[in-house]
């Protein structure tokens, strides 16, 4: 039984491309390649300065500001490199200053943006499944990010800055400003830090898409926009004041990435599952739940095991119910049991849960979020796993309230006619 959500070719492609691009970033390329001349472009952006990311502090300013949102990170770096720079230099520019590029870039967020100021005269849950879209374009925009862009930016602050201290030899070093140089100008060690940088902080950005798309409320929706549009302005507002405030304001935002890399990474195999599934329509079928049970999502912290971590919902060999994961995917498995005698089962708009109510009167507590793809199955699941009673979730709940009222609220009063 694989425990990670996605087929393992996936993540060998994934790891063949990251390793490629940072192996093919670290040699010095001839001129006639697709990059050009690391040293050239360099020194086009030395004399010129138009190539962001020319210092390191303007660098790791740019990578943290793109990792916030890497489509409109990407489109607007290029499209500001090519507008600002001279004709006869643009044909040593990186790819994405290619209007191509950008111009698709800011056409695709132009749409993303036409779906906000529309949807906004519908309810939330009209859009749902084009933020679902949005979700994966993220994650393939951040894929491009970090195989095309950062790996660059990281080459050339190192490039740039040889040639800085090229110009103004016999300065004295510090020890750790000479360590600090020998990691700038060691691509093999630059660019793998830049792309751990990069990832960390497109977590947490990634984060509140996630809590975006899977949000019911537009109020919700619309304030966290508004977090990671206020998050992206502090970065280049900073940046343009000083370069070094922007990149302290960067260290920060990195640090606070890094402490909440493992909350974030489950929140984004979170959207990614659900998302496939509801955007794919996928549907489980008796055979598949009683052969290898249910998949899910830990709702809340459970007997040391983190929230959200990705796992099924089985039966022991006593037939009790349990939660069945695998840490970090590769582990050995290992299962916690879940109090059977108190399970309920949700019906969920979007997905069903297992939740606990101890009793009929007390307040129901979700344990799992199931998949999907298990809408439809609930009376399996519920004759599965020994649940005491089916009920309608807190926001169908809410839907049935109001279209009663409506109903009420539309009623004429006329009777039915006799058959």
């Amino acid at each position: 039984m694989n425990a990670f959500p996605f087929p393992p070719r996936w993540i060998l492609v994934l790891a063949a491309a990251l390793l490629s691009a940072t192996a093919l970033c670290a040699q010095e390329k001839p001129a006639d390649t697709l990059l050009g001349d690391p040293l050239k472009a360099a020194a086009v952006a030395a004399g010129a300065r138009q190539l962001p990311g020319v210092t390191l502090a303007e660098g790791v300013s740019e990578i943290t500001g793109v990792a916030v949102s890497p489509l409109l990170g990407v489109s607007a770096v290029g499209a500001w490199t090519w507008w600002t720079t001279a004709p006869e230099l643009r044909t040593e520019l990186p790819w994405y200053c290619s209007p191509y590029a950008w111009g698709i870039g800011l056409g695709i967020i132009a749409l993303c943006l036409m779906k906000d100021v529309l949807g906004a005269m519908v309810p939330a849950i009209a859009k749902k499944p084009l933020d679902w879209i949005e979700l994966f374009e993220d994650k393939l925009s951040a894929l491009v990010a970090s195989v095309g862009f950062v790996p660059l930016v990281a080459l050339a602050m190192a490039q740039v800055e040889r040639i800085q201290q090229a110009a103004t030899p016999g300065v004295a070093m510090l020890p750790l400003a000479s360590l600090l140089d020998f990691t700038v100008h060691t691509p093999w060690i630059s660019i793998p830090v830049a792309l751990v940088a990069f990832t960390v902080v497109w977590l947490s950005s990634h984060a509140i898409n996630v809590l975006i798309a899977f949000s019911p409320f537009g109020i919700v929706d619309a304030g966290l926009k508004l977090t990671k549009l206020g998050i992206l302005a502090v970065v280049v507002g900073s940046a343009a004041i000083h370069p070094w405030l922007g990149a302290a304001v960067s260290l920060v935002l990195i640090l606070i990435g890094a402490v909440m890399a493992g909350w974030s990474l489950r929140l984004m195999i979170f959207g990614a599952v659900m998302g496939r599934d509801l955007i794919l329509d996928k549907h489980a079928g008796k055979t598949e739940l009683e052969s290898h049970g249910a998949r899910g999502f830990l709702a809340r912290r459970t007997a040391g095991v983190p929230v959200r971590t990705y796992g099924r919902v089985t039966t022991d060999e006593l037939g009790r119910t349990c939660f069945t994961w695998s840490p970090a995917f590769f582990l050995p498995r290992r299962s916690i049991p879940l109090e059977e005698e108190n399970l309920v089962l949700c019906k969920g708009l979007v997905n069903p849960g297992l939740a606990r109510r101890e009793t009929p009167a007390a307040r129901v507590r979700t344990v799992v979020h199931l998949l999907p793809r298990y809408r439809g199955c609930e009376t399996d699941i519920a004759a599965r796993f020994g649940c005491r009673e089916i009920l309608d979730s807190a926001l169908i709940r809410g839907f049935k309230a109001v279209r009663q009222w409506l109903v009420d609220v539309l009623n004429t009063g006329r009777a039915p006619a006799a058959a």
